[in-house]
C-alpha cells in the first residue's frame, strides 16, 4: 500500500515538473538574446570575514578563528565566529539581498541569531550532539520577511525557474555543490551542501546558457562573483532553492 502510494507521488512529482517546465519554456522563448539582471549592483559578502584567506581556511591551512577580522561580523568570540563561518552561507545569501535592496549593513551575528530563533538552524540536539541541520527554506523566508521582502519556496526548483524568476526581479538562493561551484580538484559525492545568490543568467539561442552569481565560499574574486555555465550549473545544482524579492 505504501509502495503504491509513494509511486504515486513521485508520478505526480515528475508530471507537475514536466508541466512547470513546459510553462516556464513558453515564456522564456520569448526572451531576446542578451543578459537579464536583478541589479546591475548587488553586493557580495564572504562567509569569512576576511575574503583573501577563505581559500586558506577553506583548504584547512589556517584555522577560521585565526582570521583577524572576525569581530568584523559581531560574534563576541573567536570561536563562536569560526564555527558559524563554515555554516553561514544561508544568512550570508540572505545579507547580500538586504543590503543591496536597502541600503544597509546587517550585522552576520545579528542575522544568524534571529535566523536561529526563527528555527533556521539546529546545531546541537537536545543531548548536546552535533547534527547540523539547516538551513531551512521557510525560516530564511520569515527573516527576509522581517526586512521587507516576500518569498517563495520550490518542491523542485529548475533552471527554467531560475530564469523565469530573476526575469520577474526575484533574487534566487538555490542548493549547489560548493566543490563544482568552485571548480575544486576533488568533487563531492552529492549535489547540494551549500547555497549561492543567483542574480542574473544569460540567454542565447532560446536557452540560458549560464549564471551570474555570488558565492558566499569563493576561493578567488573569480569563483566569488562569478558567471558559471549552464553545463557546470547544472552537475553542481541540487534542484532545491527559494526566491526573495522586495515586497511593495
Amino acid at each position: 500500500m505504501f509502495k503504491m502510494l509513494r509511486k504515486i507521488k513521485n508520478i505526480f512529482k515528475k508530471t507537475l515538473k514536466s508541466f512547470t517546465n513546459l510553462r516556464e519554456y513558453f515564456y522564456l522563448k520569448k526572451l531576446s538574446d542578451g543578459d537579464y539582471k536583478v541589479s546591475d549592483s548587488v553586493k557580495y559578502y564572504c562567509q569569512f570575514a576576511s575574503p583573501e584567506l577563505a581559500e586558506d581556511i577553506l583548504e584547512k591551512r589556517i584555522l577560521a578563528q585565526e582570521d583577524p577580522r572576525w569581530q568584523e561580523f559581531g560574534f563576541e568570540t573567536a570561536e563562536e565566529y569560526a564555527f558559524w563561518s563554515w555554516r553561514a552561507c544561508g544568512i550570508i545569501c540572505l545579507k547580500m539581498i538586504i543590503d543591496t535592496v536597502n541600503n544597509r549593513n546587517e550585522k552576520v551575528k545579528d542575522l544568524l541569531k534571529r535566523g536561529i530563533e526563527l528555527g533556521g538552524y539546529v546545531s546541537h540536539d537536545k543531548n548536546g550532539k552535533l547534527i547540523d541541520k539547516g538551513w531551512y527554506y521557510k525560516s530564511l523566508i520569515s527573516l527576509a520577511g522581517e526586512h521587507s521582502f516576500k518569498g517563495k519556496i520550490f518542491s523542485h526548483l529548475s533552471v527554467q525557474n531560475i530564469c523565469r524568476e530573476i526575469s520577474n526581479k526575484h533574487f534566487v538562493i538555490a542548493s549547489v555543490d560548493p566543490g563544482l561551484i568552485r571548480f575544486d580538484e576533488v568533487e563531492s559525492q552529492y549535489k547540494g551542501g551549500h547555497v549561492v545568490l543567483v542574480w542574473g543568467f544569460k540567454w542565447e539561442n532560446k536557452r540560458c546558457a549560464g549564471f551570474y552569481l555570488h558565492n558566499p565560499s569563493g576561493k578567488n574574486e573569480k569563483t566569488r562573483r562569478a558567471f558559471v555555465s549552464i553545463e557546470v550549473f547544472r552537475k553542481a545544482f541540487a534542484e532545491r532553492g527559494f526566491s526573495a524579492w522586495e515586497a511593495k
